[in-house]
């Protein structure tokens, strides 16, 4: 259960953003990182319990030497022939110039080997997109200046394949919708994946830094200026845990 998006400003500024949420506080993140990409790995496993092993694949989030970001939130895990949605995100950004290609390389990818439900946000110099995926067939929104998922697909009205309300998906997504509208700059994001708000039309409080069974333990900001990429990071539930760490990964 993750809240993910992006704010894009102009060609030359734009970020993208994951509170990444897990049934324990113990998660252990583990990084890819080469000339050509940086991510975070993602996971086939959910368990709260501490002695199932965790099984990484693909990227959960993440960014590439050509100013590509990427990053995915769950909705649902169907059928076991079907893989993982971060194989997605990896795929994005090793075969993705931009979303364009990110955008051919994602329905090539999923044309032979279908996926878990889930959702993607991209970010580059033009601008936004959101990527709701269902096993073959994947459906696109393009360039909101703010764009954000939370567990459900949006796009999909009613059937928006939400598992359960548990993690309060529909607060996350009209909280984190709210927070964006005016938000522009590094300072403005932290805080907003620091808050909790008490007031929704759907299920109870909990906010984006969330504190349910499926609570934030990493929080992750990419930033993209004038060709540098820059990561802020930090572990554990944002509202608790200051400051960011910072690293710049890629300098064009």
């Amino acid at each position: 259960m993750c809240t993910i998006g992006a704010i894009f400003l102009s060609k030359d500024e734009y970020f993208l953003f994951k509170n990444k949420d897990f049934s324990r506080p113990d998660y252990t993140d583990r990084i890819k990182s080469t000339d050509k990409i940086w991510g975070a790995e993602g996971l086939e496993t959910f368990s709260a319990d501490t002695n199932v092993e965790d099984i990484y694949s693909g990227l959960s989030i993440g960014a590439n030497k050509h100013g590509l970001l990427v990053a995915d939130s769950h909705v649902q895990i169907t059928s076991p022939k079907a893989s993982n949605y971060d194989i997605l995100v990896e795929t994005a950004l090793n075969q993705g110039h931009d979303i364009e290609t990110a955008l051919l390389a994602l329905n090539s990818r999923i044309s032979n080997y279908p996926s878990w439900w889930g959702n993607l946000i991209l970010a580059d110099r033009t601008g936004t997109a959101a990527v709701e995926i269902r096993d073959s067939n994947l459906m696109v929104e393009r360039n909101p200046s703010r764009i954000t998922r939370t567990n459900h697909q949006h796009l999909h009205g009613s059937k928006d394949g939400l598992e359960n309300n548990n993690s309060n998906s529909y607060g996350r997504y009209e909280w984190i919708t709210k927070g964006l509208k005016h938000a522009q700059t590094l300072d403005a994001l932290k805080s907003i994946l620091a808050s909790h708000d008490t007031k929704t039309a759907h299920g109870a409080p909990t906010g984006i830094c969330n504190h349910t069974y499926s609570q934030t333990v990493c929080s992750y900001i990419l930033h993209a200026k004038l060709g540098i990429v820059t990561l802020h990071s930090l572990q554990g539930q944002p509202c608790l845990h200051s400051p960011y760490s910072k690293q710049t990964l890629f300098a064009s």
